[in-house]
């Protein structure tokens, strides 16, 4: 069950982090309000995932403001500052599924044996943290190295979520699928190549470098803990 209730958080995390986090709660995170209103979409976010409001809810909610707040007071602006940001939420969010596994068991969404939600959630967490927050990964070490074409952004997001559902996915074809993802990129980086200087080349090799790497962290850990999920 620990996996389960792992699932329904992780997502509530990704939807409050990636998808309902506006850039007014970015750029005024060091001014309360704002800091506020996105602790309040990581409460709400747990509370809509589960339909139910647990007390585990309101340590994991001060756990995620102490990790901001260490990021946003403490650390300096760039990549790696973003990347522990996001290890230490999704430890978090571990930590608290070990500590307390019945979260999911409580939930009436465990009732239902139509469809087998937590393994849902875990998918549609995975390729949004994995297109969005590679994204964001992409910009942070592309920042202070002169604009970008940003035609790639598309691509990016693609190619990360087709990593996830092709490592997740249990398909025995999965290293064939692998090579198609890498081969499409491939192509892509040989067509754009003869159009860029040396520094948007340079651009290029980087952000598919790290947006490839961010892809892969997040799609192999959840390949390996999908047999948890059935």
């Amino acid at each position: 069950m620990a996996a389960y209730t792992f699932a329904a958080l992780f997502l509530a995390h990704v939807i409050a982090d990636y998808v309902l986090q506006t850039t007014w709660m970015v750029v005024n995170k060091k001014r309360p309000i704002a800091m506020a209103a996105h602790i309040g979409l990581v409460l709400g976010t747990m509370c809509l995932t589960t339909l139910t409001l647990n007390p585990w809810f309101l340590a994991l909610a001060a756990l995620h403001l102490w990790i901001d707040i260490v990021k946003t007071y403490a650390m300096p602006e760039g990549l790696g500052a973003y990347v522990a940001d996001q290890v230490l939420h999704v430890a978090s969010i571990a930590g608290i599924a070990l500590l307390a596994p019945q979260i999911w068991p409580m939930s009436p969404l465990a009732e239902v044996e139509v469809v087998h939600i937590p393994l849902y959630y875990m998918i549609i967490g995975g390729v949004v943290f994995a297109a969005r927050g590679g994204q964001y990964a992409v910009a942070m070490l592309m920042a202070g190295r002169g604009p970008g074409s940003g035609h790639g952004v598309l691509l990016g997001w693609v190619e990360r979520a087709a990593l996830c559902v092709v490592l997740i996915g249990g398909w025995q074809i999965w290293p064939l699928l692998l090579t198609a993802v890498v081969a499409v990129k491939g192509l892509y980086l040989g067509i754009s190549f003869a159009s860029r200087d040396n520094g948007a080349r340079y651009r290029l090799l980087l952000g598919t470098a790290v947006s490839l790497a961010w892809g892969l962290a997040v799609a192999v850990p959840m390949a390996l803990a999908m047999p948890m999920m059935h």
